[in-house]
């Protein structure tokens, strides 16, 4: 989703890789796999199988050490107005849909049954939630999520940065799921 810098764990630090592709996937793949590792053993080391199994692919561990706050943002902001434009389009089915069951007249009957016989029905519950405003509602809330959610998110970003320089990041396993 954006541009993530990854950073060897403790364990791989110091080893020599080349970059190929392997299953789809790309992975760093050490060119002298003994080497840098304190037990001797490779870092992506194929695992033990019984005998007649599917051969199992391999685990690398890698830091998430860096997340780069503009592409976060451009990310969120793209996110943000898909959001807006599926909750616009929401709303217009939903009050489409209560109008044509006829819920908003029923609520209506419901009200002046209870109002008193003494107030005229000036106040309805169609001229307060009409579709026009309720789409103007839904169109405000939905600027306002795009610009919060955009900005929450880049200053997360940020943060994140910060805190992972400071305690060295998310650690991930990825795993090779493909047959060598």
């Amino acid at each position: 989703m954006g541009t993530v810098a990854y950073q060897q764990s403790d364990s791989a630090q110091g080893q020599a890789g080349t970059r190929q592709q392997a299953g789809g996937g790309w992975g760093v793949r050490p060119t002298n796999p003994a080497a840098g590792s304190p037990s001797g053993a490779p870092r992506y080391q194929q695992q033990a199988q019984a005998p007649g199994a599917a051969p199992r692919g391999r685990k690398a561990r890698l830091r998430v050490a860096k997340v780069d706050p503009w592409s976060v943002m451009k990310t969120t902001f793209v996110l943000s107005i898909a959001f807006a434009v599926v909750s616009v389009v929401a709303a217009a089915l939903l009050w489409s849909a209560l109008n044509a069951l006829g819920v908003f007249d029923s609520i209506n009957r419901t009200l002046a049954s209870v109002a008193p016989a003494n107030q005229p029905n000036s106040v309805t519950l169609t001229s307060v939630l009409s579709f026009g405003k309720v789409m103007s509602f839904t169109a405000l809330v939905s600027v306002v999520n795009i610009v919060l959610f955009t900005a929450l998110a880049t200053l997360a970003a940020y943060l994140y940065n910060m805190c992972s320089s400071l305690v060295g990041g998310i650690e991930v396993t990825l795993a090779d799921d493909t047959a060598s």
